[in-house]
């Protein structure tokens, strides 16, 4: 039987088709048994808007241009009054609101009460529900160090560093060495401190992590350590306390006016000759006055003879402190107040000659010189804790002395 070469030929092409399709098959199928296509589903994030709050403006204002409900926005104000109050909302700040991405029902707001939380108050099976929360900020740690040639403030600016983390390194030095009196030209400082990062960028300096300023030749080490909740701050190398009964200075000042004498000091604008057991710290109206150190106040109100606006503090059975001719006080009668709280602003109420803040310390009832006053370190760590102690500040000590 002859096989005619039409159908020869269709059978060739059958053929042909039957194998392209199988290769076609072969390659877009899996390669092996073993491997499978991966269905990754597109991700779809909240909505979010974002409400600048400007001078003047108000919650329930921003809420509305906002176009969110009145009985939205007061049931979010209800819920979170506890936690925060969203009426005092401060400016530069934002409200930040999301959005479901599906339905676009309004889910949650989110406000920076400050540098370390946030407020959240979220729709919970249909209730608004508040919590503060901390921040979570990316930490690098960064080490600077610098010679004095003018003042720290100028280095900063010098050499690009935020002057931020310069404020941060004299608070951790505040009980320890006066920035206003005792740095010298040729002092030499490294310290150590965490930067923090939000979405990759900087926001602002962290905790000073250690420090070494060499003061006219005398090395000052600082090392910030948690021992407990109740015990944590800064450190020498031996797990002593830095941080005193008493800070050096009530506030940041320009000079010394008039210091500690037990001889007459006349005022002639006042046809008045007294001795001035005190220290006069110079400095702008408005200038906050801190607490020296933790106490009860007895006295917060104007003085009948001559200290203008006084604020004093009683420390224990030894120590008690006077905060005179301030613009402004603060706080009030039978007050706890805490170590380097603002209590008031200098000022010059009373027998003044010009802006500045008479301070005084009290020992047994007879006015002292504080600034020559000796005072007892804080809590040391406990000899259980050392080793852990010095675990932490190796690493530190090792950058410190490199």
């Amino acid at each position: 039987m002859k096989i005619k070469p039409i159908f020869l030929i269709l059978a060739l092409v059958v053929l042909a088709g039957f194998l392209l399709i199988n290769q076609s098959i072969k390659s877009f199928g899996p390669s092996s048994a073993d491997e499978e296509v991966a269905v990754v589903e597109p991700v779809i994030n909240d909505r979010l808007m974002q409400i600048e709050i400007t001078p003047n403006a108000t919650y329930g204002v921003l809420m509305e241009q906002a176009g969110i409900s009145n009985s939205t926005s007061s049931a979010i104000l209800t819920a979170s009054k506890e936690v925060y109050d969203l009426a005092k909302i401060r400016v530069d700040r934002t409200l930040d609101l999301y959005f479901e991405p599906e339905t676009d029902n309004f889910k949650q707001l989110v406000y920076q009460i400050d540098s370390e939380e946030e407020l959240f108050v979220t729709l919970t099976e249909g209730q608004w529900l508040a919590e503060r929360k901390p921040i979570d900020y990316e930490i690098k740690v960064k080490n600077v160090e610098g010679e004095l040639e003018t003042s720290l403030y100028e280095w900063a600016l010098a050499s690009d560093v935020d002057i931020r983390a310069i404020i941060e390194l004299a608070d951790a030095y505040q009980w320890t060495i006066d920035f206003a009196m005792d740095p010298r030209i040729g002092d030499t400082f490294k310290f150590i401190y965490e930067e923090r990062y939000r979405g990759g960028e900087y926001k602002m300096p962290g905790q000073v992590l250690a420090g070494k300023y060499v003061n006219q030749g005398e090395e000052h080490y600082v090392y910030y350590f948690e021992e407990t909740e109740e015990n944590k701050g800064f450190f020498d190398p031996d797990g002593n306390s830095v941080q005193k009964m008493f800070l050096k200075a009530p506030i940041q000042y320009k000079y010394i006016t008039s210091g500690y004498t037990t001889g007459l000091r006349c005022l002639e604008s006042y046809g008045l000759c007294t001795g001035h057991r005190a220290i006069d710290y110079a400095a702008p109206i408005g200038t906050p006055i801190r607490a020296v150190g933790d106490g009860t106040v007895t006295y917060a109100g104007l003085s009948s003879v001559g200290y203008g606006n006084l604020t004093s503090i009683r420390h224990n059975g030894t120590y008690s402190t006077n905060y005179a001719h301030q613009s402004r006080i603060i706080v009030r009668y039978g007050q706890k107040v805490k170590q380097g709280e603002i209590i008031g602003y200098v000022g010059s109420t009373g027998l003044s000659t010009g802006p500045h803040l008479h301070y005084e310390m009290v020992k047994h009832g007879v006015k002292i010189n504080p600034l020559a006053e000796v005072l007892p370190p804080g809590e040391p760590i406990k000899e259980e804790n050392k080793v852990r102690f010095f675990e932490v500040i190796k690493k530190y000590q090792e950058i410190l002395e490199g």
